[in-house]
């Protein structure tokens, strides 16, 4: 790919699964695995189902590490993302540097809008799946998928089913 033709993002939640993200954008291609510090990932961003959402939340502790995939994507197929992700009403784009082996790599990833944000949230079992299928893809840190696996996640509930957003 063009690097005048394309961006890089940093995927942490249910777009770390590639099939998942590649069922947006096409053209996605896995540039590392990585880290950034100064987050934690929390299921607390409200989706469009009523149901708990991944969201890079800041904690500006360096303690703290958010693993996840950075992506080399079409540019034209960034519009698709940013409304699959419901960009400026859910969530927001927010610069990072993520270590990826020996280098940084600065990019983005979506957050979630602060009003969105609802600790008594829990993601739906389907969601959960894909982040959890993402970790294991790309060989996330053992202790990083146990913390993932650990969260409870709820079955979709009837009313709610037609709202979600597969794949």
């Amino acid at each position: 790919m063009d690097a005048l033709q394309t961006f890089h993002h940093f995927a942490y939640g249910s777009n770390m699964s590639t099939s998942r993200l590649r069922a947006r954008c096409p053209s996605a291609k896995v540039k590392g695995v990585g880290f950034v510090r100064g987050r934690t990932m929390r299921f607390h961003k409200r989706g469009m189902d009523g149901t708990g959402k991944a969201n890079a939340f800041a904690t500006h502790d360096n303690d703290d590490i958010l693993w996840g995939v950075v992506y080399e994507t079409l540019l034209s197929e960034k519009v698709e993302l940013d409304r699959c992700e419901s960009l400026g009403v859910g969530y927001e784009h927010a610069t990072v540097e993520v270590q990826v082996e020996s280098q940084t790599i600065t990019t983005f990833l979506y957050q979630a809008i602060t009003d969105r944000i609802d600790d008594s949230l829990v993601p739906a079992d389907w969601y959960h799946a894909h982040v959890i299928n993402g970790a294991i893809e790309h060989g996330l840190p053992q202790e990083y998928h146990a913390m993932i696996t650990r969260v409870t996640a709820q079955p979709p509930q009837p009313v709610n089913v037609g709202t979600r957003r597969m794949p």
